[in-house]
């Protein structure tokens, strides 16, 4: 698939040299339907359950990082062409989903995201729209805003403070925790909470960065947090 993509580039710049990727697209894209060219059957992310917030964010340093349905992901793009991204040192935790339904998406996801293709944006402000189309034409669109599918952000959900020594405080904001499990950077389980959720001890824990799976009554919340 890279030398498909290779091609590509060399239609664009016959040097492959590279080039300055349009400012706008350095925010936060939350998508929200992909579908094939071939069959033109979209696969809307609203449509998936349990529910999931999938979303990718450029950074104008030129390096990327995401969330698929449970796992959190990240690389280096690079821009071999105008209107081309090639990721590079894509990597992400290896959480397991539970949920078949998300396994699968986020296995298609992960997969695109690693190896990119063209990318086009229109609109304006908050009601911007980036498509990503890789040489065989499967196509993941985002907006610039996230769509509402209830009434909860996950940003009610805090860890703090982030990094830590020892210890960190989760605040649900009146949301009630069922449970909370911490895995290390290779998607090992190294503490699970059944209870006592608001100060949680790492004392006890090697410095790194560590993912925070947070159940609630009907969702799921997964944070990072830096053990110094």
């Amino acid at each position: 698939m890279k030398h498909l993509l290779t091609l590509i580039s060399m239609i664009y710049s016959v040097n492959c040299l590279a080039q300055s990727p349009n400012p706008d697209l350095f925010q936060t894209w939350y998508l929200y339907d992909y579908y094939s060219t071939d069959d033109n059957i979209h696969h809307p992310i609203t449509a998936v359950t349990p529910s999931i917030s999938p979303y990718v964010t450029f950074f104008d340093t030129m390096i990327f990082d995401g969330m698929g349905a449970c796992n959190s992901f990240s690389g280096i793009i690079d821009t071999p062409a105008e209107g081309v991204l090639a990721p590079n040192d894509f990597s992400s935790t290896l959480l397991s989903c539970g949920s078949p339904e998300h396994i699968s998406f986020e296995e298609a996801f992960f997969s695109f995201m690693q190896y990119g293709g063209q990318f086009y944006l229109s609109g304006e402000g908050n009601n911007m729209h980036l498509m990503i189309s890789n040489p065989i034409f499967i196509n993941y669109a985002f907006r610039n805003s996230q769509l509402s599918t209830s009434s909860f952000d996950a940003k009610q959900v805090t860890v703090y403070p982030n990094p830590t020594d020892y210890k960190f405080f989760v605040n649900s904001q009146n949301n009630v925790i069922d449970k909370i499990e911490i895995f290390n950077s290779i998607g090992q389980t190294v503490k699970t909470l059944n209870n006592n959720f608001e100060v949680i001890d790492m004392s006890d824990f090697t410095s790194g960065v560590y993912s925070i799976k947070i159940y609630l009554e009907d969702k799921t919340v997964l944070k990072k947090i830096t053990k110094k």
